[in-house]
This record gives C-alpha cells, structure tokens and sequence, in this order.
C-alpha cells in the first residue's frame, strides 16, 4: 500500500478517478486519470492509469510521492462486495479483506475466494488456508483477483492457474418501457426450467442461489406457443444491482431479444432508485460484451479466476459468475 501523510490509494481502489505525483528521471510530474489495475506490491508493483484521452501512464508504486482518489467513483472492492449481496454464497469465511464462498460447486463467484483488498496475514500464508479450507470442501480452491492484481506473483508461487478471465461492467440505470417482458419477483418452474436446459450451459445453479438478494426480479420473453425463449434476471443490494442469467434461444438470436430483457431488468431497479447496474462477463464472449457496450455498460475493472493445479476436482467457470 501507498501512504503518504494523508494521502493513499490501494489496490482497493482500482476504478476510481486517481491523482498521483510521482518521481520519474526528471523530475516530479502528475498523472489524473482512472486507476484501471495495480500489478505486484509496494514498492515494485506497477499501477496503471487510463487518462483522458484514452492514452495509459505506467507508475512504479515505489515511485509515488503523494495519491489521493479524486472523485467518490465505485473501487474494485466496493464493487464485489456490494455484488455478493446480489449472488449470495450459502457459507462464507473472512480471511481479512478476502472472503471465502462456498455453495456446493453451483458458479464460480459462489464457490471462489474473493482476493481484494487485503489478507489477514501474508499472501502465502492466506492462500495456503484457502487451499485447506476448499479441501475440506471437498472442491476445488478457486480464488477471485482482479486482473492484473497485485497477488499476482504469490498465486504463481502458489501454484493457482488462471482458467478464465472475466470482465466487470457497470452502467447508469435507465428508465424503459418493454412491454413484450414479462417480469416476476418469484422464481417460477418455467423459468428456472427454461435456465437450466443445455443451451444455457449453466454452471449447476440452484434455486436457493437464483432467489438471493434482497430484490430479485426474474424477466422472460415467450413465444406464441408460450414458451421462454429468452430470459434474465437482476438482483439488487443496498447499493448495488447486478444481472446475471440473460440467456436467448439460439432460434431466436439477433432479433433484440437480449436487449429488450437487460432494457426491462434496468427500468426494474431504476424504479425503486438505484442509479448503477452492473455485470460481469466473459472477456471472449465477444457478442456479449459488444451488447452491454451498446446499452452504456463500460468495463470497470478485468478479473481472473485461479485455480490450485494440485486439487484434481473438476469445475465450470462461467458468468452466470
């Protein structure tokens, strides 16, 4: 971490709006922009940091002379804590800032370590109880980390492979009316039937995980035999609303669908004063991500799964995350 005087930023805050002072050959120069990933520990990590006109600065944390966030924007850590409100794990442990999940192998986010912040006692040490912890599980140790993330060099240490990489979008709600969505506060047998059909290749969800949150709305569009042929769902917490489970049928692609569900689930959590609804995604689901893209979702922050080579358990990573 950077302190100086009262001055600090931290891997916490990768996303919000940044101002750094920092030694170079020089001299000393100033660098504002979004703080977009911090890479490696003080005082040799590399935080990066997009500026306005889309151009990225490299500064040495080791180099900084004085930081401070600059604007009150969501961080990276507020933002997965915020969302595991919205997909709630059935246990959970605290490891310091890390939080382990734990839901009977249902999603990745559910069943994985969030490594944000910072651990109770070393990186290699915390990571070692994380391995124990899942084993006792019987499942595989997962972890969470932003990506590049400043624990990189102890997960490589630590044998933990990176098996997907991932992305957080957030946008501003929006008010919309979609009248051929049909939206339900209870999970109903259609749409959770129609959810876990193998097109959908979820990742073994449960009902228990798709109802947590403190408001859930369920969205579906059907077809003139009355049959689900596009689905979503959105969860909100106290500050935050998260989508997950938008799904089409693969007859039924490029025809709006999928816009017209995230549309409906927005105008949902609109209504009741959110003012950000997030997701998260696969970075190589292309199409998804140009979608959200259309719809003002911007890429807040990447993120990587990790998984421990010496646990032979199987497990799918996706982003119903």
């Amino acid at each position: 971490m950077t302190t100086i005087g009262r001055l600090r930023i931290s891997p916490s805050d990768v996303g919000r709006r940044v101002s750094v002072r920092y030694l170079t050959e020089e001299g000393l120069t100033d660098v504002l922009g979004q703080l977009v990933s911090w890479s490696g520990d003080w005082p040799a990590g590399i935080i990066k940091i997009r500026k306005k006109d889309d151009s990225f600065q490299d500064v040495i944390s080791g180099k900084i002379i004085a930081a401070k966030v600059v604007e009150p924007e969501i961080g990276c850590l507020d933002l997965q804590r915020d969302s595991e409100g919205t997909w709630v794990p059935s246990e959970t442990e605290s490891l310091g800032d890390w939080v382990l999940r734990f839901s009977g192998n249902e999603s990745a986010r559910a069943n994985s370590c969030r490594l944000d912040g910072r651990p109770e006692n070393s990186a290699d040490e915390s990571l070692l109880k994380i391995i124990d912890w899942y084993k006792t599980k019987k499942a595989a140790a997962i972890v969470q980390s932003p990506k590049p993330g400043a624990f990189d060099e102890a997960l490589a240490r630590n044998n933990f492979v990176e098996v997907a990489h991932a992305l957080y979008m957030i946008a501003n709600t929006v008010e919309s009316n979609q009248a051929q969505v049909i939206i339900e506060s209870e999970l109903s047998s259609k749409w959770f039937d129609a959810v876990m059909t193998a097109e959908t290749k979820s990742p073994r969800l449960s009902k228990e995980l798709l109802v947590s949150g403190s408001f859930v709305r369920f969205a579906s569009i059907v077809d003139e035999k009355n049959k689900i042929i596009a689905t979503g769902r959105v969860s909100a917490s106290q500050d935050l609303a998260m989508v997950t489970t938008v799904w089409v049928d693969e007859n039924h692609r490029s025809k709006g669908l999928a816009k017209s569900i995230m549309l409906a689930l927005s105008n949902e959590v609109f209504k009741i004063g959110h003012k950000i609804i997030a997701l998260q995604v696969l970075k190589s689901n292309l199409p998804a991500v140009g979608l959200y893209e259309s719809l003002g979702y911007q890429i807040h922050h990447d993120y990587a799964y990790y998984r421990y080579t010496k646990v032979q358990q199987p497990i799918e990573v996706g982003c119903s995350c």
